[in-house]
């Protein structure tokens, strides 16, 4: 543990990353920002395809990590990751299941050697039941859960897939796992496999959808709310909420239009919902004279919720992203590239969450791990050698 890490709620915790993409990532990179010290284990020479595909989202999932390289397909890097893991608190995976089986990784061996261990795995359709084996990413367990229906609709454009929201809401939730399960193991002293699926996490994510439909409603998320909309103004569209009768009182004075509070057709949410399109032609005919942010300035000092719609570059852009620490400055350790990354999202009064370092340049802790787990410089030069490292 280092002194920049001392305090924060997870140092001297090590996680042996073994992830890839984004979910995995997500999850470590929230307990690197805890303070946890997160050793990302890449194949020799490619890394993780994230580096060149998509290098800025690798950023978003990876600064702050130690970077090692290790061919796990050979026997010398299945060793030398074993005598990292002895060293280490956490093993997180998200291969396909069955490989970490096939690499002599699996909880079932590992527990054996190290049963403190805590050992989680990410994948598609967790390691149970008749879906475990079938091929994930995130469209694809979006429309098995029933995700997709729930907000991109059966016209719109072949392409329209909607917003990535499964890989780290599942990262998410295997993080929030870990965390549990190392409070879990201060009280039992043992370790545990921890199976998180994005199928799983997609019914976590929309449970408020899920608990309508069994009970046989229509759930919220697929209907169209007249009260509930985005109203077009003088310059863009302008989310308005007047779900509440006190609410539209406000929204019809406003707009400086009473009539609208005795019109039998806005008398209720029913009706207002019966009478949808007069509704909201009625409203956005008195919205047109002014700006989006000029209403939404009105509105909410009136206690209204509303917002002009914004793209996240403008979003960026608020005060209160700075005043919440939303963002921190990444670098590359290679070629001195900065990005703007997402922090924790979570205000401590102390020791707060952050970046534990730059984005790592690909196998640059190799030989300091390696060192660390008890190899010499010459055993590390015949791994290189070797294609191990």
């Amino acid at each position: 543990m280092n002194e920049s890490t001392a305090t924060l709620p997870l140092g001297g915790t090590r996680i042996i990353d073994l992830t890839h993409a984004l979910s995995g990532p997500f999850a470590t990179f929230h307990l690197a920002l805890m303070g946890a010290e997160v050793i990302k284990i890449e194949p020799p020479g490619t890394g993780d395809e994230f580096r060149d595909f998509r290098p800025t989202i690798f950023a978003q999932a990876n600064a702050g990590k130690r970077s090692v390289t290790l061919d796990l397909k050979q026997a010398a890097g299945s060793e030398a990751l074993h005598r990292l893991i002895a060293g280490a608190d956490v093993v997180i995976e998200n291969f396909r299941p069955g490989v970490a089986l096939e690499l002599g990784l699996d909880w079932e061996t590992l527990k054996i050697a190290f049963p403190q261990l805590i050992y989680c795995s990410v994948s598609g359709y967790g390691q149970s039941g008749e879906l475990r084996d079938r091929p994930a990413i995130e469209w694809s367990v979006q429309a098995m859960s029933g995700v997709s229906s729930l907000y991109v609709d059966d016209h719109a454009e072949p392409r329209t897939l909607g917003l990535t929201i499964l890989d780290p809401f599942a990262g998410y939730v295997a993080y929030s796992a870990i965390m549990a399960a190392l409070l879990q193991r201060h009280k039992t002293n043992r370790g545990q496999r921890l199976d998180v699926g994005m199928f799983d996490a997609a019914w976590v994510l929309n449970s408020s959808a899920v608990v309508d439909v069994m009970a046989g409603l229509v759930p919220v998320p697929m209907a169209k709310r007249a009260n509930s909309a985005r109203f077009m103004a003088k310059d863009r569209r302008l989310f308005i909420s007047f779900v509440w009768p006190k609410w539209f009182k406000t929204l019809c004075d406003v707009l400086e239009a009473p009539e609208l509070l005795i019109d039998p057709r806005f008398a209720d949410n029913s009706s207002m919902q019966a009478n949808g399109e007069a509704l909201i032609e009625e409203i956005e005919r008195r919205l047109a004279g002014r700006t989006a942010e000029e209403w939404a300035r009105e509105l909410t000092q009136r206690g209204v919720p509303a917002s002009a719609i914004c793209t996240i570059a403008e979003a960026a852009d608020w005060p209160q992203v700075r005043e919440r620490k939303l963002l921190e400055i990444a670098e590359f350790q290679q070629g001195g590239e900065r990005v703007e990354v997402v922090g924790s999202g979570v205000v401590f009064e102390h020791d707060s969450p952050r970046l534990q370092g730059p984005v790592p340049a690909l196998g640059e802790f190799t030989e300091q791990a390696l060192l660390q787990a008890g190899y010499d410089r010459q055993q590390i030069e015949g791994l290189r050698r070797d294609g191990v490292i």
